[in-house]
C-alpha cells in the first residue's frame, strides 16, 4: 500500500475557477503549504510551482484542460453576466433573461479532464456527497411574492400544506405590508426577503435600503427572513455587497447561476443557491386572445408546463442533482395550483430525495465546506479520515468508477472500504430542453420596452427629478399605462 495519501488535492496557485469547481464537487483539497499533505500537486503551466513538489509528490498540471475550449473554462466560472435566452417547449416559445454562462456544464468539463489526468496518474476521484445520506437529491418550489392577491395566495397556501418543508417564500415588503393578516400565515415557513419595492437598485446605497427596508416589514410582523432572492433574477456586485452588509445568508438569482450547485461568488460570504431557470410564467407568456379563447390558451400552456416540470424534475432526480424550480405567486402559480402539486407528486415517487428549505440546503453546504477528509491506500482498499464532521446530518461520499458511483456513509471519524466490495449505480444525465442565446436586438421597439420594464420596477419618487431619465420614465409610465 502506498503510504502517502491521495487526497486531499494540494492547490499550488491554482485558477479561482478551478478551485470553485473542486468546492462545488466536494473534492477534498488544501492550499499548498510549507509542509506536504498530499500526494498530488495541481498547479498552473501558465506560472511556476510556488516551490519544488517532494520527492513523493505527483504534480499535475491543469493547464491542458483549456485546450480546445473556446473560452477559458476557469474564466467561464467565474462569470457574471447575463444573456437573454430562448427555450422551446412543445410548440411554445420561452424567454428570459438569465446567467450567460452555463456553469454547470463548464464545471463538468473541468472535473472530466482534471479527473481523467488524476487516474491515469494512480490517483482517485472521491467526493462528499452532496445531500446527507442516504439522500440522491433534494426537492425545493421556491415562491416569489411580487403583488399580494387575497385569492391567490390563499390557493397557494392550500396547495403547498403538505409539502411546506420543500417551500422557500421570497416577500416584496410593499406589496405585503398592508397585508398582516397573510404575513402571520407564514409563521413556521422558509422566509426570505425580495426586497421592499420589486426593483434592484443602482448602487450599494440603494440596494442596501430597498433590501433592509424589505427585511424590516417581515420582522415587525413576527418573521425571521433568513435569505433573498432578487426581482427579476438580477444579480449586480452592488447588490451582493448590500446583502453583505445586511448579513444575508443566501440568495438565489437565475441572472447569476442555474441548474447548479450552491457557490459563493467573487468570495462572498452570501451563498448563492442555483434554480432552475424556467417558470410558468414564460409558458403563461404565449398566451394570446380574449375571452374563452384565452382561457382555452392559458389551460394548454399550463398542462405544457406541468409535463415539462415533471419531465425536467425526473432527469434532475436521476442525474443527482436538486430539484429546485421557483416561480410567482399572483396570476400563476396562485391562479395555477396544479403546476405546484404536479412537482411534488412526481418528487413523491422518487426513492431518496430530500425535501428541504434554501434556509435548510444553505446550513447543510456549509456545514459540507467545513469537512476535511484524508484518503489512504490503493486499489484494493482505501481508508477515509475524516474531520469536522456535522451532528445534525449523516454524511456519505461518493467514489468513482467510470460512470458509475458508489456512495459510502462515512461512520465516525475512520471508515475503511474495498472498491470491489460495494454497490454502484449509473448517474445517467439527461437534459431536458436547452436555452439559446438570443440575439441582441437593436430597434426602437427593443429599446423602449427594456425602458418600459426600467420604468414599471423603479420606485415613484424617483421619477420626481428632472434628468432626461426620468422624463422617459414619466413619459413611458403615462403610455404604459
Amino acid at each position: 500500500m502506498n503510504p502517502f495519501p491521495v487526497l486531499p488535492l494540494e492547490l499550488d496557485r491554482v485558477p479561482r475557477g478551478l478551485a470553485m469547481a473542486l468546492e462545488q464537487e466536494g473534492v477534498p483539497v488544501c492550499t499548498r503549504g510549507e509542509h506536504p499533505v498530499g500526494r498530488f500537486v495541481l498547479f498552473d503551466g501558465r506560472q511556476r510551482l510556488s516551490r519544488p513538489p517532494a520527492a513523493w509528490q505527483v504534480p499535475i498540471d491543469v493547464a491542458p484542460i483549456r485546450r480546445g475550449c473556446e473560452d477559458d473554462p476557469f474564466d467561464a466560472m467565474l462569470d457574471e453576466r447575463s444573456t437573454r435566452c430562448r427555450w422551446e417547449v412543445t410548440g411554445l416559445v420561452l424567454t428570459e433573461q438569465i446567467a450567460g454562462t452555463d456553469r454547470r456544464q463548464v464545471r463538468r468539463r473541468i472535473v472530466s479532464r482534471l479527473r481523467e489526468r488524476i487516474e491515469q496518474a494512480g490517483g482517485v476521484w472521491m467526493t462528499l456527497a452532496p445531500y446527507p445520506f442516504p439522500y440522491r437529491s433534494s426537492v425545493n418550489f421556491r415562491i416569489d411574492y411580487d403583488r399580494y392577491d387575497a385569492g391567490d395566495f390563499q390557493n397557494t397556501m392550500a396547495t403547498i400544506r403538505d409539502h411546506a418543508g420543500a417551500t422557500s417564500h421570497y416577500v416584496a415588503g410593499e406589496a405585503y405590508e398592508s397585508a398582516p393578516e397573510a404575513l402571520r400565515q407564514f409563521e413556521g415557513l422558509d422566509v426570505g426577503s425580495h426586497g421592499y419595492r420589486h426593483c434592484v437598485g443602482r448602487n450599494e446605497s440603494e440596494n442596501y435600503e430597498n433590501v433592509k427596508r424589505g427585511i424590516d416589514v417581515l420582522r415587525h410582523n413576527g418573521l425571521a427572513p433568513s435569505g433573498f432572492s432578487a426581482p427579476g433574477g438580477q444579480y449586480t456586485r452592488t447588490l451582493a455587497a448590500a446583502l453583505e452588509q445586511l448579513a444575508v445568508g443566501h440568495s438565489s438569482e437565475i441572472g447569476l447561476a442555474y441548474d447548479d450547485w450552491p457557490f459563493w461568488p467573487n468570495r462572498s460570504s452570501v451563498l448563492q443557491i442555483p434554480v432552475h431557470p424556467v417558470s410558468l410564467g414564460l409558458f403563461l407568456a404565449n398566451v394570446r386572445g380574449a375571452g374563452v379563447r384565452r382561457a382555452v390558451a392559458a389551460q394548454q400552456a399550463v398542462r405544457a408546463a406541468v409535463d415539462y416540470f415533471r419531465q425536467v424534475a425526473r432527469a434532475k432526480y436521476h442525474a443527482g442533482e436538486p430539484v429546485f424550480f421557483y416561480g410567482h405567486l399572483t396570476g400563476r402559480l396562485g391562479h395555477y395550483p396544479q403546476v405546484i402539486r404536479a412537482v411534488f407528486d412526481t418528487a413523491d415517487s422518487f426513492a431518496a430525495v430530500w425535501p428541504t428549505t434554501h434556509t435548510g440546503f444553505a446550513a447543510w453546504w456549509r456545514a459540507r465546506a467545513k469537512i476535511e477528509l484524508r484518503v489512504e491506500g490503493d486499489a484494493e482498499q482505501y481508508t477515509i479520515s475524516a474531520k469536522d464532521l456535522p451532528r445534525r446530518w449523516p454524511v456519505a461520499v461518493e467514489y468513482w468508477r467510470g460512470p458509475r458511483v458508489a456512495r459510502l456513509p462515512l461512520t465516525g471519524g475512520t471508515t475503511r472500504f474495498s472498491p470491489g466490495a460495494v454497490a454502484y449505480e449509473n448517474r445517467s444525465f439527461r437534459p431536458t430542453a436547452q436555452p439559446v442565446r438570443v440575439e441582441a436586438s437593436h430597434g426602437l421597439r427593443h429599446h423602449m420596452r427594456r425602458l418600459l420594464d426600467r420604468e414599471r420596477q423603479m420606485p415613484d419618487d424617483d421619477t420626481q427629478s428632472h434628468n432626461w431619465h426620468r422624463w422617459a420614465a414619466r413619459t413611458l409610465r403615462w403610455f404604459g399605462g
